[in-house]
């Protein structure tokens, strides 16, 4: 039991160990209960960021329609654009061609006017180059138109030709009214085109990024409980452990201080038992032993054990399950099974004295006992142990006591101890 003491230091130690262990513990579950709270809150926010984009999506789907209808409308406006342009160029060819014409006839409508201006009385204003000014002019000299017939004609082809240049005039006017209108609607619906593309790019990446990120932040977050839950496991691991290895520690100590227990109780016995000696020298109770066990002596010592060879020993046959007592006073030095003589007991009864008890199917004495002549040692078995038998017996059956005595080793003659020599055993 003196090395108890020494295991303190260790005890405390472990003590110590599993406190930290199981705060470390604790702490690790409230940090785990924490994150999942926080994968949970992050799971709504997906959800609701993901509702979010999905409107984003049927916005966009939205969008994508008005570009269509946008576009068509753009290049309705290109289209118009283009025929306008064509009509003007048309208008501006045809307004060149009457130009060039009344160029032309420049000689003719000189002639026409001086003509005219013998007619008046007044003479005719002066014709200049532009057309208007002719223009006048000749609305005037139409009047004279019906006075001399053989201009009528000329003037009247003429005046055509400069009511067409009047209308030309007025319809480019307009046709580039409807152009410039056309452009400004046209650059109107590329700007609206440019709004919407960029509405529609940027609808997207916010939310996108946004889901991007605590997508990420979720995954890492899960990165992190899988450690603390597997730190947790180890934790646990750990615990069971120290609690597997704290038993088998107190199992051991109490085995240990059982068996030191049992050891110094039967070193107590023995040291008691020495002190204890038989009442009688060995050597002084000749005449005066018992035999131990009921039954029949079939050989005594110093005969022919059927073998070739002498006795050292009585041998008595015994019936089963007989009881067998010591004969003397005496510390029992050994106590178990021996070879093939079944169970032997020694007997140590002082003065270089042993005696020898074999073939017994159980003892119930233990080494290190002190006992006195009569005490209980053991029972017989059911058969004779192979060790017990002599050449002549082997077919007997019966259980059989061996019986030797010893002086400092050497087998001697046990006849002097008996009560009446070779007397038949009791029974």
């Amino acid at each position: 039991m003196s090395s108890l003491p020494n295991l303190r230091p260790i005890l405390a130690a472990m003590a110590v160990l599993a406190a930290v262990t199981s705060q470390a513990r604790a702490q690790t579950a409230d940090d785990l209960s924490t994150i999942e709270q926080q994968i949970d809150a992050s799971k709504s926010l997906q959800e609701q960021m993901t509702a979010e984009r999905q409107a984003i999506v049927e916005e966009q789907a939205a969008l994508s329609q008005k570009l269509i209808a946008l576009a068509e409308k753009i290049q309705s406006r290109e289209a118009a654009i283009l025929s306008a342009e064509e009509r003007l160029g048309e208008l501006d060819a045809e307004q060149l061609r009457i130009h060039s014409s009344l160029a032309a006839r420049r000689e003719e409508i000189s002639r026409l006017l001086a003509g005219l201006q013998r007619i008046e009385r007044n003479p005719p204003p002066a014709l200049v180059v532009e057309p208007t000014d002719v223009l006048s002019a000749l609305r005037s000299a139409m009047m004279f138109g019906t006075i001399v017939p053989e201009l009528r004609q000329d003037a009247a082809a003429l005046s055509a030709q400069l009511a067409r240049l009047e209308t030309l005039k007025v319809q480019t006017k307009a046709e580039q009214e409807r152009l410039r209108d056309h452009v400004a609607r046209l650059l109107a619906s590329r700007r609206e085109m440019t709004d919407l593309q960029a509405r529609k790019k940027s609808l997207l990446a916010d939310t996108t990024e946004r889901l991007k990120a605590e997508k990420q932040r979720a995954r890492e977050l899960a990165d992190k409980a899988k450690d603390m839950k597997q730190l947790l496991s180890q934790l646990e691991e750990e615990r069971l452990k120290a609690e597997a290895a704290e038993k088998a520690r107190a199992e051991a100590e109490a085995r240990t201080a059982a068996e030191l227990k049992a050891k110094a109780e039967a070193q107590a016995r023995i040291e008691a038992a020495k002190k204890l000696q038989p009442r009688m020298a060995f050597a002084d109770i000749r005449a005066s032993l018992q035999y131990p066990a009921q039954g029949q002596i079939l050989k005594a010592y110093g005969v022919n054990d059927g073998f070739g060879g002498t006795t050292r020993g009585v041998f008595v046959a015994t019936r089963a399950d007989a009881q067998v007592v010591t004969p003397v006073d005496g510390h029992v030095e050994f106590a178990g099974p021996f070879r093939s003589y079944g169970q032997l007991l020694i007997l140590n009864t002082g003065g270089g004295y042993h005696v020898l008890l074999a073939g017994l199917g159980e003892i119930t004495a233990e080494q290190g006992q002190f006992l006195q002549a009569g005490e209980p040692v053991g029972i017989m078995g059911k058969s004779a142990a192979p060790g017990t038998l002599t050449g002549d017996q082997l077919q007997d059956g019966r259980p059989v006591l061996y019986i030797e005595f010893r002086k400092n080793g050497e087998a001697i003659d046990s006849s002097p101890w008996w009560i009446g020599g070779f007397a038949q055993a009791r029974g």
